[in-house]
């Protein structure tokens, strides 16, 4: 052997990265991502369908506004409960069935949804439960990224499965809309039905394939599953079961900062899933089946980024970028682009051009503002897993469910403001006409009279919309700059061996052990570079 290779053999192990050089898709975790991100498209397709059918929905019961916006946020009413008892849930018992039944409840609830909509309160009620399913969804899939996911890869394979949940949006939005205008089963209840049996398709593709954890999946390979192991040893140490430490939670400035971004990115991102189609129709007078595909666009840009930005973020902590600064730097980027492309859409009828003119530019503004927030899922979305994987479940559970309060307080407040609607009733003798009163449509002269708007109101009304929703982004953004951080927490190990450290993918250490040693034991004591 040659001098250099005996040196490299000589030399400690200590500060080599666990490595792997099986192809990515040849790998469980890989697959497990795609299992997921198709989980996350048939949760929002569920989710979004109802926003675009709603539209011709309210012209066959004569729904409001108002009307219409209570009925889409009730769904959070329910979401909001199950968030944190999701998150316990799966980081104790193990996130697969959580999140798999989870899902299945939504999928049934959304195929009794046209007969529920008979009744204005069975529907209501409906949609309560039908988000109490689903809030366990985000929850239960970081509880088990935490144990599936190298620390090298957190970005990559966490915004591999959450960008489902965009193109659910951009598939349901357009086939939405053209089901809602055909005759297939009788139109907008064609919705609920065709995207009810993919969800029960996937449940058992699912059930099938998915496993908790890498020791507990048949079909992983020996050497990718101590692969994930040793990794996430390295800023877990022992995987074990220990009390959740609420108290050492809850006083922590950098899950606080995650939970006010979750909640300021939320607000901008239900408000524009929940009102674009109601925006487009009645602004932009787009018809459900154009208007359900100008309504997808925003979700394609966010699909775009956030798929980019994930893949990034990694090669950037690989080349030394400390986590810290990489999470901020996204975070940054997603609020700052989306408060201003927000702002231009609510100026863009000032820029003096062609009513066609117009309208483009506003769709081009709101895909613009609603891509940049996919910037943000290299930030604050994936943070959990960055200051405590062990928790991570947990502290997604704690977020998401306050970050829930703006699913539906942000529809309701959009319905106060924006209360101009357009009424689109074919045959109505007030067709074509603005108006502010109960209903999509005027009953009679006296009442148009009494309540009547007109398109500068409604352009106004909606400014206002998201010149409140610009303000919150930029809110978000210098909570994060200010109380973010990369740095694994105190409360995420169980013992006070554990220094704080931070999750440098290029300089982080690992105590390599012997072969023979290393399948009895764990990496309990390092140190690894802040930056």
């Amino acid at each position: 052997k040659g001098e250099d290779q005996e040196m490299e053999e000589k030399k400690p192990l200590l500060g080599r990265e666990p490595t792997q050089s099986t192809p990515f898709y040849k790998c469980k975790r890989y697959w497990l991502a795609l299992y997921a991100f198709l989980g996350f498209f048939n949760v929002y397709a569920l989710r979004v369908n109802l926003s675009v059918a709603i539209v011709k929905m309210s012209k066959d019961f004569n729904w409001s506004n108002s009307q219409s916006s209570i009925i889409l946020s009730s769904f959070f009413y329910g979401y909001i409960c199950t968030q944190l008892p999701g998150g316990w849930l799966a980081t104790r018992y193990g996130g697969k069935r959580v999140f798999g039944f989870g899902v299945l409840c939504t999928t049934v609830l959304t195929l009794l949804t046209p007969l529920a909509s008979n009744s204005f309160g069975c529907l209501i009620a409906l949609r309560i439960v039908e988000g109490l399913g689903e809030g366990v969804t985000y929850p239960a899939m970081h509880a088990m990224w935490a144990k599936w996911a190298p620390p090298a890869e957190r970005s990559r394979l966490a915004t591999l499965s959450y960008i489902g949940a965009y193109m659910g949006t951009i598939v349901s939005m357009p086939v939405s809309g053209t089901l809602s205008s055909s005759h297939f089963l009788n139109g907008w209840p064609s919705v609920f039905y065709v995207f009810g049996v993919l969800g029960l398709l996937w449940f058992g593709l699912w059930m099938f394939n998915a496993s908790d954890s890498p020791s507990k999946d048949k079909s992983i390979t020996k050497s990718e599953r101590e692969f994930i192991e040793d990794s996430i040893a390295l800023t877990q140490g022992k995987d074990e079961l220990v009390p959740v430490p609420w108290k050492a939670i809850f006083t922590s400035l950098p899950v606080w900062s995650i939970i006010i971004n979750h909640t300021t990115n939320n607000w901008g991102f239900y408000t524009l899933l929940t009102c674009l189609p109601t925006y487009f129709n009645d602004v932009l007078h787009f018809n459900i089946s154009s208007g359900g595909a100008f309504s997808a666009l925003p979700y394609l840009a966010l699909f775009i980024i956030a798929f980019g930005s994930g893949q990034v973020a990694d090669n950037m902590r690989k080349k030394g970028f400390s986590t810290t600064s990489v999470r901020k730097g996204f975070n940054t980027v997603a609020y700052v682009l989306g408060a201003g492309f927000l702002l231009l859409c609510g100026f863009a009828d000032s820029f003096h051009f062609s009513s066609k003119s117009v309208k483009t530019i506003a769709v081009l503004f709101l895909t613009l503002a609603n891509g940049s927030l996919g910037f943000a899922l290299a930030g604050f979305n994936v943070n959990h897993l960055d200051i405590s994987p062990r928790f991570a479940g947990v502290l997604m559970g704690i977020t998401n469910g306050v970050a829930t309060i703006p699913g539906f307080l942000g529809p309701i407040v959009a319905g106060a403001i924006a209360k101009c609607v357009y009424c689109d009733k074919d045959g109505d003798p007030f067709y074509g006409k603005y108006w502010e009163g109960n209903g999509k449509c005027p009953g009679s002269k006296a009442e148009y009279e009494a309540h009547k708007c007109f398109k500068e109101d409604a352009v106004h009304q909606w400014r206002i919309v998201f010149i409140i929703s610009a303000a919150i982004f930029l809110f978000g953004a210098f909570v994060f700059l200010i109380f973010g951080t990369g740095k694994v927490q105190n409360f995420n190990t169980p013992t006070p061996k554990h220094n704080t450290i931070e999750d440098n993918c290029n300089t982080s250490p690992i105590l390599a052990l012997d072969t023979t040693e290393r399948v009895n034991s764990r990496v309990n004591v390092y140190i690894i570079n802040e930056q």
